[in-house]
């Protein structure tokens, strides 16, 4: 029996080291299609964004770090018309941006309405703020969790 006991082991542990080793992402996350009402009322895809790198920033207006980050991302948005912003605002809705904007002396452009917080499972949002990277064709390519700074945005926009 003590045999048996000293060939099991090693087996149980490699299979325990195996089973707890880190896996690599086996689905490819792409951009969702779905509709979400803009500030003017309009519905958009988030898949009409696509044909640009994409630059997809979840916040809301009672988040901190989003409060903060969001000056640069705004001036961000204006030096890189090559790319599109999406501001995409967790359980807000228009009159709360609004006041947000206008508290930070900000137009924020391309925002969307996200007030049931529908897309933080899609997109694997656990937090706010997080940006979402994607290239042209909507493949994520980076993911960013938490306030950005100014030198990781552009490390991240010069990789693009």
């Amino acid at each position: 029996m003590k045999r048996w006991i000293w060939v099991a082991l090693p087996l149980v542990v490699l299979a325990g080291v195996l089973l707890l080793q880190p896996r690599a992402a086996s689905r490819v996350e792409v951009l969702p299609s779905f509709a979400l009402e803009q500030m003017d009322g309009q519905t958009v895809n988030l898949t009409d964004f696509k044909g640009k790198p994409i630059v997809l920033n979840a916040w809301a207006t009672w988040c901190g770090p989003c409060r903060r980050e969001m000056p640069l991302l705004v001036q961000a948005a204006r030096a890189h018309p090559e790319i599109n912003f999406v501001f995409l605002n967790i359980s807000d809705g228009p009159v709360a941006v609004r006041a947000f904007e206008n508290e930070l002396k900000l137009k924020i452009p391309n925002v969307l309405l996200d007030p049931d917080a529908r897309l933080s499972e899609p997109l694997k949002i656990q937090g706010l703020p997080v940006t979402l990277f994607y290239d042209a064709e909507g493949t994520l390519v980076n993911r960013h969790i938490g306030e950005i700074s100014a030198a990781e945005l552009e490390q991240i926009l010069e990789a693009f």
